[in-house]
């Protein structure tokens, strides 16, 4: 959190200076700000969506593997309570070793899983932010804008006049995703 805010920071303080050498070397009308709501965009965007659809779907697939693993434990729990004060010796041992496997293989099931989902979110982000990086620059080219910021990271905390060009952005994506 710390760290954030002081990229943030940093960022802001960075922006004020380059406004301020911008300021001295361009008349102030010239200057055109613009903002994009990238977390908007990812979510709203066609492939964002896809995406989202497609984590859901894998998500619930891999949670019903998963209660299967859980509802195994929890079998081989309740059986190794119920016999543990009849069975004694290697029988108790092997029921405990039984019980001990499954368990390990539950937790590492589940850390396996979580992995496989993350790194399925971090390939779709990070296509789709390239995408919507190369929309902005784009845009930002085209019509000789100085500054496009990113809204949603909590670097922007206020605009006056900047556009939100987040529709926009949006828009050309899905156009030129297909």
């Amino acid at each position: 959190m710390i760290r954030k805010t002081l990229i943030v920071l940093a960022a802001v303080v960075a922006g004020v200076v380059a406004l301020k050498a911008l300021r001295a070397e361009n008349a102030p009308d010239s200057m055109k700000f613009a903002v994009v709501d990238f977390q908007r965009a990812i979510n709203e965007t066609n492939d964002g969506k896809k995406a989202e659809a497609s984590l859901n779907a894998a998500l619930a697939e891999k949670k019903k593997k998963f209660d299967i693993l859980k509802s195994e434990l929890d079998a081989l729990k309740n059986s190794f309570e119920k016999d543990r004060l009849i069975l004694t010796g290697q029988a108790l041992d092997e029921k405990k070793q039984a019980l001990q496997k499954k368990l390990i293989e539950v937790e590492q099931t589940g850390a396996t899983y979580e992995q496989e989902l993350a790194n399925k979110k971090a390939d779709a982000l990070k296509k789709i932010l390239t995408g919507l990086q190369f929309v902005v620059q784009d845009i930002g080219k085209k019509e000789s804008f100085t500054f496009i910021f990113e809204r949603s990271q909590g670097g922007v905390l206020f605009t006056s006049g900047a556009q939100d060009l987040t529709d926009r952005v949006i828009k050309e994506y899905n156009k030129t995703a297909k």
